[in-house]
């Protein structure tokens, strides 16, 4: 058994897994975040750590239980800790033509069943706060499309400020947020139908993606995941409270024409 310090209390710490494993668990980002975050309304006894998956030589994922109270009441209240980290989600708004489409990629989800899930681009954040450069690497590594950091609006910033760390997927049991931004760009025909049917992702890390373009219109009955809706909901009541500016996108350049060939 080892101690960690919560909130200036040694708390006790006992494990399921290896000792080297569980000095990780508890040095990893994931632990110190939620540690170092608790509101001091909480009172933390002791933590038993259950597993820990590596990516890598990196930690990705936690889970443990907490003895835990809150306000100095005597009853526990539930302590499972699925502890995995911030993750970014990237909602695409592509002018083309007079319409309006977004851009989803299906990819397999195990723990639903589904072989071609269709999502918002996403990812993991590495602990180094760089939202927006990690935002833009998925967009690129998820559609082959490289742009600029800038160029993303942060939906939840906008929503929340500093108050809350993003949008949270399941906190009755996942420490996980979700940096939500949106990206807004003109494309040609050509350029969007190119990257219909696109396959991207990382061998490496088990990524299988294919890109599809749907209506954007269509884009909350196309994919149910929370990441979707809920940006899509912050875009739409952003604006409508005046809090997003959606000016006009320029359109996209004509393709050069080809080079006249020569006599």
């Amino acid at each position: 058994m080892t101690t960690v310090q919560i909130a200036g209390k040694a708390v006790p710490v006992t494990s399921d897994v290896s000792a080297e494993l569980t000095q990780l668990a508890i040095n990893s980002s994931v632990f110190r975040d939620w540690a170092n975050g608790l509101e001091p309304r909480f009172r933390i006894d002791a933590v038993r750590i259950q597993s820990v998956d590596l990516f890598g030589s990196r930690v990705g994922f936690v889970k443990c239980v907490a003895t835990a109270f809150v306000d100095n009441e005597e009853h526990k209240i539930p302590g499972i800790l699925f502890l995995r980290g911030g993750a970014v989600g990237i909602l695409f708004e592509i002018h083309c033509e007079g319409a309006l489409y977004s851009l989803v990629v299906r990819q397999p989800r195990l723990p639903v069943g589904r072989a071609l899930f269709p999502e918002i681009p996403a990812g993991m954040l590495d602990g180094s706060g760089a939202f927006k450069g990690m935002a833009a690497k998925e967009i690129e590594e998820e559609t082959g499309i490289t742009i600029n950091a800038a160029q993303l609006v942060d939906l939840t910033e906008l929503a929340y400020g500093d108050q809350y760390k993003g949008m949270y997927p399941s906190v009755g049991a996942c420490d996980e947020f979700m940096k939500l931004f949106l990206f807004r760009e003109a494309m040609t025909r050509a350029q969007l139908d190119g990257l219909r049917g696109h396959l991207s992702g990382l061998r490496e890390h088990g990524e299988y993606i294919t890109v599809d373009i749907v209506p954007f219109e269509d884009l909350w009955r196309v994919a149910p995941d929370a990441k979707t809706l809920s940006a899509l909901c912050l875009r739409d009541r952003l604006h409508a409270t005046g809090r997003l500016c959606l000016p006009a996108v320029a359109p996209a350049p004509a393709p050069a024409p080809a080079p006249a060939p020569a006599h």
